[in-house]
């Protein structure tokens, strides 16, 4: 069975950790109306109250995500996994898969040409992070 070893679960992580710090990012300058809505969600929102519930939702969704990516690091450093971290990165995996299809239907050119690669990507290295993993202490 595939089993990533601790160095690319290592740099999965490290990957994960920025790209949901940057898309933080993005969602904060979504909500200051620095990005126009209408190039979010597809193209399909349909007023400035509904940009700021959905844009807060994926603003608290990356949060956290960040916050499990840390703790994935910290706890593959302490060299075991706990199972409930892997099944949130499975669902993580997942939800950037239903994504990554939402994305190709969407309205605007520019989300299926930029977020379509982006959220596929997420998806694979996201997915990276399930198997399994305790650190095995070679014995010299």
């Amino acid at each position: 069975m595939w089993n990533p070893s601790n160095r690319i679960r290592t740099i999965a992580t490290k990957i994960l950790l920025s790209i949901f710090t940057l898309t933080s990012i993005f969602h904060i300058l979504a909500l200051l109306q620095i990005v126009p809505y209408k190039y979010l969600w597809g193209g399909r929102l349909q007023s400035l109250e509904e940009m700021y519930v959905m844009e807060t939702i994926s603003l608290l969704a990356n949060i956290f995500f960040v916050y499990c990516s840390y703790l994935y690091l910290q706890y593959l450093n302490d060299s075991l996994v706990p199972l409930w971290i892997r099944m949130v990165f499975g669902f993580i995996s997942a939800i950037f898969f239903l994504n990554t299809i939402g994305n190709l239907i969407a309205v605007t050119d520019l989300e299926t040409l930029l977020a379509t690669p982006v959220t596929a990507f997420l998806s694979v290295v996201s997915f990276t992070l399930v198997p399994k993993y305790e650190n095995q202490i070679s014995e010299l």
